[in-house]
């Protein structure tokens, strides 16, 4: 299978580099507000949380805060905290904060025209964005210059500069800078190949919960290519990459159990992993199910979800109704 994910993306960012721990109070909403905790808030099943911190956050951007205020802008861009999607209201807010010199809400309005988001689509008005919020080290904004150099956006197309501005955002730790500043020493774009450097990278960026380099580590790691071959530490690399619904992923850690390679051969969790390939969109995993169904016995299969954590249970044929998560079931049967 190619393990290489040398797609470069121009993202948006939730929270960006500017949100720290901040608290502030929300009394008068019942909230002891914590700026930094909207992506969990926005992650949770709990709708009444989800307003109560919206309507905190709201009265916290009133008051002029300006990180709040480019929140409550992602938040109507997006959809998110039971509001609806509303670009109007976005820009609103973004530009509120820009006003108060918040380079976060300058990253996202150049996203806006980048993408054509509600608006007409300026690669200029981006850029020009972008380059405002580089000046206050938004890691984004620098990745996404270096995005428009790479695809010749606006800016003359130059394969180098790309990679120079990636790397700049990966140096302040931004995952998706790093994931494509690996991909430049892979392909050699920046007029320098350098496998160690691809892996450090890709190793950064993984660290960082971005899924493609947290698959390309796990296949390093197995291959031993750059890294000493470690299966432990591949299997723990795809559980990871499993966890943001990487489908390769699946495939690959269904297809060690199926193979017993580095692992012991277990049928049940190679159809239980093939499963998850197949959810999460890798249609070549079906093959692989009709190939073990014969094999498994599929009503002792499950597939536990808990948010972005998941677990492969599996009933112990000696005591019927008896759910073990994966690790327990390894250690009860000797693996």
């Amino acid at each position: 299978m190619k393990f290489l994910f040398t797609t470069l993306i121009l993202a948006i960012s939730l929270t960006g580099c500017d949100v720290q721990a901040n608290k502030v109070s929300g009394e008068s909403q019942g909230v002891n507000l914590d700026l930094s905790k909207i992506d969990n808030v926005v992650k949770s099943k709990d709708n009444n949380e989800k307003t109560k911190y919206f309507n905190a956050l709201l009265v916290e951007a009133e008051s002029n805060n300006p990180i709040a205020q480019n929140l409550v802008g992602v938040v109507f861009e997006n959809g998110y905290l039971n509001q609806k999607k509303d670009i109007k209201k976005s820009i609103y807010w973004y530009e509120k904060a820009i006003k108060n010199n918040n380079g976060v809400a300058e990253n996202n309005m150049g996203s806006l025209y980048a993408h054509g988001n509600g608006v007409k689509q300026d690669y200029e008005k981006a850029y020009n964005y972008y380059k405002s919020a580089m000046s206050k080290n938004v890691p984004e904004a620098i990745n996404s210059i270096g995005f428009m150099y790479f695809n010749g956006f606006y800016l003359e197309k130059n394969l180098k500069k790309a990679c120079e501005y990636y790397e700049k955002s990966a140096i302040l730790d931004y995952g998706l800078g790093a994931a494509n500043t690996a991909n430049c020493y892979y392909e050699g774009w920046g007029g320098i190949k350098d496998k160690d450097k691809y892996f450090d990278y890709s190793l950064k960026a993984a660290e960082k919960n971005y899924a493609p380099s947290q698959f390309n580590v796990a296949v390093m790691y197995k291959k031993g290519e750059v890294v000493d071959k470690s299966i432990e530490k591949s299997v723990y690399w795809y559980k990871k990459a499993i966890e943001n619904s990487e489908p390769r992923a699946a495939y690959n850690l269904a297809s060690l159990y199926e193979k017993g390679e580095g692992v012991k051969q277990d049928f049940d969790l190679a159809y239980a992993y093939y499963t998850l390939a197949k959810e999460f969109g890798l249609d070549v995993a079906q093959k692989k199910l009709l190939e073990l169904d014969s094999k498994v016995v599929k009503e002792n299969i499950r597939i536990l979800k808990n948010g972005d954590n998941i677990q492969i249970a599996i009933d112990d044929p000696s005591s019927k109704w008896e759910i073990m998560d994966e690790e327990d079931y390894l250690k009860k049967n000797g693996r």
